[in-house]
């Protein structure tokens, strides 16, 4: 048996085993009396007949011309609740003025007292606001702070404490209701990725607003722009997910190149000598097939290029035992008696791994022909996840191997050029106050890709552990 065979294979233990026991989540505190009959009143007051117009107008407005043909509605219940509040609270009707005012002029004086100072405070505090997300405490809520003004809300909204992650970028209502603040309608929640983009957008239109109406206030733009604001995370949120690429800077594509083999023996052997490849064990989705893994050294060359635009990386490493190399995967190998396959993500890689199997195997294998499919194609035709693998070692154990290597990888990531950082390292960022801020949203980001590997039950990085590391203190 070759040396490499001898490298056990570590396991790999679902996310679904890994998962901790969810605690029981609290539910928030029903609504009081007065607020129950107060929203009666102030539904009854919007859907009557006298604004049936303006309800068709704002409908097309918030959805779209499609969304009401005919008199006949169609459109997602679930952006129903947000809709209600912006038409509400927002929509100027063609009496020129809102709902909810017309509502507090006309029915306020007949409110009970109590009923009355909720209403006060709704019209105080419901608007659409930018906020990004400081602190998450699950059951009892979380903390906020406004991104054009830099206000710190803390909100009790238990349901948003389940769902909302830290570093989030959301736009939400927040709404005071007898000395409790939660949010109304849906909370619309995007990565800390798009923060630059969504606040320069924020910022460009707060200034035009400023310009014409030099007397209003924040308040007074969140509720005239609502529909904007509301309108641009939509779009960023149901954009569809960006090209995915390669390191080596390639359009992501699935790639399969077939053999037919004369002497298995052979090729199993040449493949065991060769230092590109490393044997994996019998292959997941068929045992009768000897799998390999094919790695970046020795021969292997992918030629690279730039990306241009925004995009996402697929990265895989081949991580052997603990404290041993780790070389970045370009491919797999399947060998039956009869056939060989290699698959890669790029039609690139494809090429050069079919001139490095030419080297290594010559004529022991035949080419027969390729295969290509795309990532949407692929996603079409299976689910793609990682197979478990059969219990080979504890899985702390396999864990701790994992977890021992990401830090490996971000104590490397410490001092490699990013370009977030305009090419520098995170930890010549640390020692320059004035690029600092940098820095800080970009560990925001690493933080909030951690968080949900935590979540879903994955090894993870403790963020503190990189702050510490860089002479940073804990936020």
């Amino acid at each position: 048996m070759s040396r490499k065979r001898s490298h056990r294979r570590k396991k790999r233990v679902p996310a679904s085993q890994r998962r901790q026991k969810q605690p029981r989540r609290r539910a928030a505190p029903p609504p009081s009396r007065d607020e129950r009959a107060l929203r009666d009143r102030i539904l009854k007051f919007t859907y009557q007949a006298r604004f049936g117009d303006d309800f068709r107008r704002a409908i097309r407005l918030y959805f779209g011309e499609e969304a009401l043909q005919d008199d006949v509605l169609t459109l997602d219940e679930e952006r129903m609740p947000g809709f209600q509040e912006w038409y509400i609270n927002d929509y100027v009707t063609s009496e020129g003025k809102r709902i909810i005012d017309l509502f507090a002029c006309e029915e306020g004086p007949r409110l009970l007292v109590a009923q009355r100072q909720i209403l006060d405070d709704w019209l105080r505090t419901n608007r659409y606001r930018l906020f990004e997300v400081q602190k998450v405490e699950p059951g009892v809520g979380e903390t906020v702070q406004d991104l054009l003004s830099g206000e710190v809300l803390e909100v009790n909204d238990i349901s948003a404490s389940y769902a909302l992650v830290k570093w989030q970028v959301i736009l939400a209502r927040p709404l005071l209701t007898e000395g409790r603040l939660n949010f109304a309608g849906a909370v619309i929640p995007l990565p800390p990725m798009e923060k630059p983009a969504l606040l320069d957008f924020a910022q460009e239109l707060w200034e035009e607003y400023r310009a014409q109406y030099s007397q209003a206030s924040l308040n007074d733009f969140y509720r005239d722009h609502s529909l904007d604001l509301y309108h641009h995370f939509i779009e960023i949120a149901t954009a569809p997910p960006p090209p995915v690429y390669t390191p080596e800077g390639h359009p992501l594509v699935f790639s399969t190149a077939r053999y037919t083999v004369k002497a298995p023996r052979a090729v199993e052997e040449r493949l065991d000598q060769a230092e590109e490849f490393v044997y994996a064990g019998p292959a997941d989705e068929d045992e009768t097939a000897l799998a390999y893994v094919w790695l970046l050294r020795g021969r292997s060359h992918v030629p690279e290029t730039s990306i241009e635009g925004r995009g996402l990386m697929m990265k895989t490493d081949w991580i052997a035992d603990s404290g041993e190399p780790t070389y970045r995967s370009l491919g797999d190998v399947r060998l039956w008696h009869d056939r060989l396959e290699m698959g890669c993500l790029s039609r690139e890689r494809l090429a050069a791994g079919k001139m490095l199997l030419r080297r290594v195997l010559g004529r022991l294998v035949r080419h027969q022909g390729d295969e290509f499919r795309d990532l949407d194609t692929s996603l079409a035709s299976a689910q793609l996840s990682p197979p478990d693998y059969e219990e080979e070692i504890p899985a702390e154990i396999a864990e701790t191997l994992v977890r021992e290597r990401m830090a490996a990888q971000y104590t490397e990531w410490l001092d490699s050029p990013v370009p977030a950082l305009d090419g520098k390292s995170p930890r010549q960022v640390s020692r320059d106050p004035g690029a600092q801020k940098q820095l800080e949203e970009l560990l925001k980001a690493v933080e909030y890709m951690e968080e949900q590997k935590r979540r879903e039950g994955a090894p993870y990085i403790d963020v503190a552990d990189i702050r510490r590391e860089l002479g940073l203190p804990p936020r």
